[in-house]
C-alpha cells in the first residue's frame, strides 16, 4: 500500500481496503499528533501497550489483545505512543474507506 514516503499510485488501496500496517515502536517512541479523515481505523495490539490521545479528548491506554475502533470521518486528530521505558510495542493497524465521507469522528 502506498504509505507516508512511499508513493505508489498503482498500489493505493485493494477495495475498500486502505492500509494495513504492522508496526514495530521502540521504547519511549510513537508517532506524533496527527490528522486523519474519511477513515476507519481499527488497532490491535500485539504486545506492549498503546497510548492514545485525540482532538475528541479521549486518552487511553492499551495493553496486549485490545482492539481500537476510531472513525475519523469529518477529521481528527491524534497521537499514539510506547510510553514504556524499555519495553518494545507491536500493533497492527488497519484503515478501512467508509461507506460515507464526512461522518462525524467517533471513538
Amino acid at each position: 500500500f502506498s504509505f507516508a514516503e512511499y508513493n505508489s499510485p498503482r498500489n493505493v488501496n485493494f477495495g475498500v481496503l486502505r492500509v494495513m500496517n504492522d508496526d514495530f515502536v521502540q521504547a519511549n517512541r510513537g508517532f506524533g499528533t496527527h490528522g486523519h479523515s474519511n477513515m476507519e481505523i481499527v488497532t490491535y495490539v500485539v504486545e506492549g501497550s498503546l497510548t492514545h490521545q485525540d482532538s475528541m479528548g479521549t486518552e487511553e491506554s492499551l495493553g496486549r489483545g485490545s482492539v481500537q475502533f476510531m472513525t475519523a470521518g469529518k477529521g481528527v486528530m491524534h497521537s499514539e505512543f510506547n510510553m514504556s521505558r524499555d519495553k518494545g510495542l507491536r500493533f497492527i493497524q488497519t484503515w478501512i474507506a467508509p461507506r460515507m465521507n464526512g461522518l462525524v469522528p467517533n471513538y
